[in-house]
């Protein structure tokens, strides 16, 4: 994913270097509740990135093109999942800070994390309710990417690209708004597989109750991601 050059404030040798880190925290808290900070996932001001290690859609996939405004419009592919296993998320934003006063603290970063499981999940696993469980999960997506993807299908229900953007097999997905007559991919004939999902997102939704197992939120200064 490629982020905006962003400045970020040395901390000079100064009063400031005696600021423990807890006062730190406390101005991001504040941060937050001004505004300048998004910590809504759903505000499409503010782009990040999800990546899991394996993802199984026993009710498959849907997607349509969709706008979003992300200082300015701009093109993207909305992409639901009716109900989904992970194998482990990492949500990573960055944001450029100021504060009234205090001025600029330079780049933050807010990561939202559940770990991948010690032994890597099956898709089997995941679909039996293991991992990290999601329902009608929604992203506005300008790029999303996995090492594999199996979309399985039938005969009778086979995937179909250029389906109506508001099918009903695109509905059940989670995409509500999708425009009649335009583009979409209706994958929601069979289970679908995806190993290393990563998607370059501007809004994420769930409509449905979400389980993480072992959640993490923590704030660091600079870009760093989960785990770093």
């Amino acid at each position: 994913m490629q982020h905006e050059t962003r400045g970020v404030t040395r901390w000079r040798r100064s009063a400031f270097l005696a600021v423990p880190a807890t006062a730190a925290i406390a101005a991001m808290a504040t941060a937050m509740v001004q505004g300048a900070l998004a910590a809504n996932l759903s505000l499409t001001s503010v782009p990040f990135t999800l990546s899991s290690k394996t993802v199984a859609a026993p009710q498959g996939i849907g997607a349509v093109m969709h706008t979003i405004d992300a200082g300015g419009a701009k093109g993207a592919a909305e992409v639901g999942i009716a109900k989904a296993g992970l194998d482990g998320i990492c949500v990573h934003a960055t944001q450029s800070v100021n504060l009234p006063v205090i001025g600029s603290l330079g780049t933050w970063s807010l990561n939202i994390s559940s770990p991948a499981a010690a032994t890597p999940l099956t898709s089997d696993q995941l679909v039996a309710g293991a991992g990290l469980q999601a329902n009608k999960l929604v992203l506005d997506a300008q790029a999303l990417k996995a090492a594999t993807a199996t979309l399985n299908a039938s005969d009778t229900t086979p995937n179909v690209i250029g389906a109506a953007a508001d099918g009903s097999g695109i509905k059940g997905t989670g995409i509500n708004d999708g425009t009649p007559g335009q583009f979409g991919l209706d994958a929601t004939g069979g289970r679908t597989d995806i190993k290393n999902l990563n998607a370059d997102a501007n809004g994420a939704t769930i409509a449905g109750a979400i389980t993480l197992p072992d959640l993490a939120i923590g704030i660091a200064q600079g870009d760093k991601t989960c785990g770093a």
